[in-house]
């Protein structure tokens, strides 16, 4: 450890890390650098700003499994408000940094410079190889220190504006490439986003979260009217809802902007309604209306900016009556092919469209510079009912994943008194209605086909499936067609049990036919059961290609015939050849009890029936949906 007085009041400064370079006092807010043994003042700097901040000087962590102590700290501005970053010395004498962002803190260590590198050929969305790994840059911007406190590795400048660039890779990976002036090769800091419980400080060591009460019940600079402020720390800008007047949030005071235009009609979820989405409690602080033109129409939708002091901020999406809760997500996890499909979490995503995004009226409170007129590139790949929201400008990119919500549910969440409009039309990201039944009918039609095979199985298993007259008949070429000269009658047979009876005719016609008339007759009752099967067979060459129509065989079924004595009688017509008088003959064969495949066809068919419908109905509902897609 090293102490003295500071050159510029007195009082005692001490430097009790290694690494630190200069230290700002904490009675007159000079930075005092040490070379070699002496103390020597390089300006003043500005005092910590209150924030929202847990973090506070030497207070004590520990980071896989090696312990750290908070040394410094620096706020840092671009004209919206400041923001905190931590020096940490480990025990081990490695350093780092820990920056907060809407919740999540990146803690990230000092990997050196990197040659070659321009800030100029960096831009939000693109992709950034950098020390064998693949990162998406998502955001490019400037700032500079306003404040500080503590012990710094690096003297202070305050009227440095230095340039920087934030890039996320998978599982939380995350890098900062600082430029300091623009030119400069930039100092890479690498590391990952962590929770507040994963930084391993005790709750005793963190500050209490104080909420700035002079902004609380602040009042509107132009009508005077009460604004009550639900996150006054992050509030960067307010918009009255009783007169629409912008107001700016600068050090705990509001300044006036400019005036909005109120919305037409009353919000769906009122500023300041608490709902639970996700496991947890958000209130709605904030109010946009969007909108996009495509082919001369507009599209308008509204979005509601939700708030939980451990979470952050996300959002509620309304168009036409649907809803998605949107949550960010780190571009560094999600591999985009843009415009076409986007992979998150094992999922694809497919490219639904791509749009400029227009804000068109404000209302409540934001936790950056809203603008009226702001416009954005806005891509939205899908995966109902998930999706995936790209929206960038020239120095940012932000990835949101939706998830889509039925309005029973909104409205159950925030216990809102009046009814949600019903849906209108279908939404981009909406569950298909109809996949769950198409999933249910396959299934079920898998079941039952199980058992109509084993049922069929079971039945040809049980039939006798027994030949009993198997005779080839021949009509004399006296015969006349349909006559008594051209019937036979079979030997008689005996059916031993009830059941069903196969008919098959064969008779070998070509350019020709042949009518047969069946007759089964009962020889104890005297009843008869009749078919008849006609059998014809043409060929021929026209204009040289050869063609041909009609069978020489046929079969048919007969309804279950008792048992009992049997005789076939069967009559033949044809048409008559005069001068070429011939022998006809034909082939009968009687199966008794022969399965048929008839009854398992029409089965199959009813079975297929469902999920054909399904399919359709579900075919249907996707292509109403692509059909509002512009890609």
């Amino acid at each position: 450890m090293t102490q003295g007085k500071c050159p510029s009041c007195g009082a005692m400064v001490q430097f009790t890390a290694g690494s630190a370079q200069v230290v700002v006092c904490d009675h007159c807010q000079t930075v005092v650098a040490r070379k070699g043994l002496d103390f020597e003042s390089h300006g003043k700097i500005g005092s910590i700003v209150p924030t929202d901040s847990p973090l506070q000087l030497r207070a004590q962590g520990r980071f896989q499994k090696t312990a750290y102590t908070i040394v410094g700290h620096l706020q840092k501005d671009h004209g919206e408000g400041p923001w905190d970053e931590w020096y940490v010395e480990f025990e081990d004498g490695r350093t780092a940094w820990i920056s907060e962002s809407e919740g999540v803190f990146h803690l990230m260590f000092d990997m050196g410079t990197e040659d070659g590198v321009s800030l100029d050929d960096m831009h939000p969305g693109e992709r950034l190889h950098l020390r064998d790994r693949a990162w998406i840059i998502e955001e490019r911007g400037h700032g500079r220190v306003t404040a500080a406190e503590g012990q710094l590795p690096n003297d202070l400048d305050p009227t440095q504006d230095a340039w920087y660039v934030d890039a996320t890779g998978p599982k939380g990976a995350f890098v900062t490439l600082d430029f300091g002036t623009r030119g400069h090769t930039p100092e890479v800091f690498m590391g990952e986003a962590l929770k507040l419980g994963q930084l391993g400080i005790s709750a005793g060591q963190l500050r209490p979260r104080v909420r700035k009460v002079e902004l609380q019940q602040a009042r509107c600079t132009e009508c005077n009217g009460n604004l009550e402020l639900r996150a006054p720390d992050k509030t960067l800008r307010v918009v009255c809802p009783y007169c629409g007047a912008m107001l700016g949030v600068r050090q705990g005071k509001l300044s006036f902007l400019r005036l909005l235009e109120k919305p037409a009609r009353p919000l769906l979820i009122p500023l300041g309604t608490k709902g639970k989405l996700d496991g947890t409690e958000w209130i709605c602080i904030g109010f946009l209306e969007r909108s996009c033109t495509v082919e001369g129409i507009r599209y308008p939708w509204e979005e509601y900016l939700l708030y939980n002091a451990s979470r952050g901020f996300t959002w509620l999406m309304n168009s036409n009556g649907h809803w998605v809760f949107l949550t960010p997500l780190p571009a560094g996890e999600v591999s985009l092919v843009p415009e076409v499909s986007a992979f998150f979490n094992g999922r694809r995503y497919k490219c639904f469209q791509t749009v400029t995004a227009v804000t068109d009226l404000v209302l409540g409170e934001f936790y950056w510079t809203v603008k009226v007129g702001e416009r954005a590139q806005a891509a939205e790949y899908v995966a109902a009912p998930y999706s995936v929201s790209v929206d960038s400008t020239d120095d940012e990119v932000t990835y949101t994943h939706g998830e889509y919500l039925a309005p029973e549910v909104v409205q159950e969440s925030f216990r809102l008194k009046e009814p949600l409009p019903r849906p209108d039309g279908v939404a981009p990201s909406q569950p298909n209605p109809f996949h769950g039944g198409l999933r249910s009918s396959l299934m079920w039609m898998g079941i039952w086909m199980v058992a109509l095979f084993a049922l069929s199985a079971l039945i040809t298993a049980r039939a006798s499936n027994t030949v009993v007259l198997d005779q080839v008949v021949t009509v004399p070429h006296t015969a006349n067609s349909g006559t008594p000269t051209a019937m036979n009658f079979s030997e008689p047979f005996e059916l031993t049990k009830r059941g069903n009876m196969k008919v098959e005719v064969q008779a070998p016609v070509l350019n020709d036919w042949l009518g047969i008339q069946g007759d089964l007759v009962n020889q104890d009752t005297n009843e008869v059961v009749s078919f008849y099967e006609e059998l014809s067979y043409y060929r021929g060459t026209t204009d040289g290609e050869s063609w041909s129509e009609g069978s020489t065989g046929g079969s048919t079924y007969l309804s279950p015939l008792p048992a009992g004595k049997y005789v076939l009688r069967t009559t033949a017509s044809f048409t008559p050849e005069p001068g070429r008088p011939r022998d006809r003959s034909f082939t009968v064969k009687l199966t008794h009890d022969a399965p048929q495949g008839t009854w398992f066809c029409f089965a199959l068919g009813l079975m297929v029936l469902g999920p054909l419908v399904s399919v359709f109905r579900s075919h249907s509902f996707e292509t109403r949906r692509w059909a509002e897609s512009n890609v």
